[in-house]
């Protein structure tokens, strides 16, 4: 099995590291994985407008990877960003890992919180939330008020934040288990979740489970729900 994991920004070297060392810890040994990002877009994203400038280069690269073969891509970013238009373009399965925390939230809680990077973002995820259609379980969104292009300098504060802001979702808000609200918290899921005693979900963990029990089952998303675009004039 061959997975393509997309992070849908500029080239960051740190960031392909850490997805690639944590991800190849928790795959199947029988499966491939291929980290790739953009060669235009955006450095990060962090608003609608980062992933409306990231979206046509998202497409070409996922179909890129169904042309070389690959069983399945990973859109490695929890705004699942340009998710449906992929799902359209190619027949293997594509996954959003905002989409894949949720769905495996709700097995196994009646409340979670999803803990991200900047406040900016909390209406994002509620309309994401609300679209997925998770919103009755959701307690809370909060934040740790680190941009994502300083997760390199200040890990181990973002860790610490990431603590205080779980806590809070526990105590306060009702939650019985935490999504991590970012892709770049990568391999923070372990720690937090030996802290505080809860369900705590890595996305990128999550896609990549996701992405190899699709595969396992012969299934890809339905093509009466995400019908091949018609054929017409488009100029990029």
């Amino acid at each position: 099995m061959k997975i393509y994991v997309l992070l849908p920004i500029l080239r960051n070297e740190v960031f392909e590291e850490i997805t690639r060392k944590e991800l190849e810890a928790a795959k199947r040994k029988d499966t491939e994985i291929s980290v790739v990002s953009l060669d235009k877009g955006p450095a990060s994203i962090e608003s609608s407008y980062d992933e409306e400038i990231a979206a046509p280069w998202i497409l070409e690269k996922v179909k890129e990877a169904e042309e070389k073969g690959f069983d399945g891509v990973i859109i490695d970013c929890m705004g699942d960003p340009a998710l449906h238009a992929a799902r359209e373009i190619v027949s293997i399965p594509v996954i959003g890992p905002c989409q894949a925390s949720l769905s495996i939230a709700s097995m196994i809680c009646d409340r979670f919180s999803v803990i991200t990077v900047l406040d900016r973002l909390l209406p994002l995820f509620r309309r994401k939330i609300r679209e997925y259609g998770f919103e009755d379980k959701l307690s809370s969104v909060r934040s740790v008020e680190v941009p994502v292009l300083e997760f390199e300098k200040k890990r181990e504060e973002v860790k610490a934040r990431l603590l205080s802001e779980a806590k809070k979702a526990l105590e306060v808000d009702g939650a019985e288990a935490i999504i991590l609200g970012c892709t770049g918290m990568v391999g923070m899921a372990k720690e937090l979740q030996e802290n505080l005693k809860v369900p705590v979900i890595d996305p990128a963990v999550a896609s990549i489970k996701m992405a190899e029990m699709l595969v396992d089952m012969g299934i890809s998303q339905s093509k009466r729900g995400y019908p091949k675009p018609p054929e017409k004039l488009r100029i990029l």
